[in-house]
């Protein structure tokens, strides 16, 4: 009878591997996000900085950049993973050549703040 309460009690502890959620840090657009388009994407002014740039006027200036991604629907809060801005940036798409693509660590980044409502924080 011991051995048999001493199994189960075995038994129950090896089921019970529940792994906890990964718990994502509150990323912010201001401290997180805006340093990722400086670097990357409004380079030497030509990219998707000011009003005349050369990527069809996708002014990523830090002023502006929260209300362009908005405006333009580049982000879906519903399907992150489809979101314009994420896939142009995994796909490779963006940054172009002969920029170098963001890290897989920055792209997940940008998309951790879609999968927390894309604010302007």
């Amino acid at each position: 009878m011991i051995i048999t309460i001493a199994l189960f009690g075995i038994m129950v502890m090896i089921s019970c591997t529940h792994k906890p959620e990964q718990v994502i840090p509150n990323v912010s657009f201001s401290k997180d996000i805006i340093p990722i388009f400086q670097a990357s994407c409004t380079i030497n002014g030509s990219c998707h900085l000011g009003a005349n740039n050369v990527n069809d006027h996708v002014n990523l200036d830090s002023s502006i950049a929260y209300n362009t991604i908005i405006s333009q629907h580049f982000v879906s809060t519903a399907d992150p993973v489809s979101s314009i801005l994420y896939s142009e940036i995994i796909t490779g798409y963006m940054p172009k050549a002969p920029y170098s693509a963001l890290s897989s660590s920055q792209a997940n980044l940008i998309l951790d703040w879609i999968k927390q409502g894309a604010r302007n924080n």
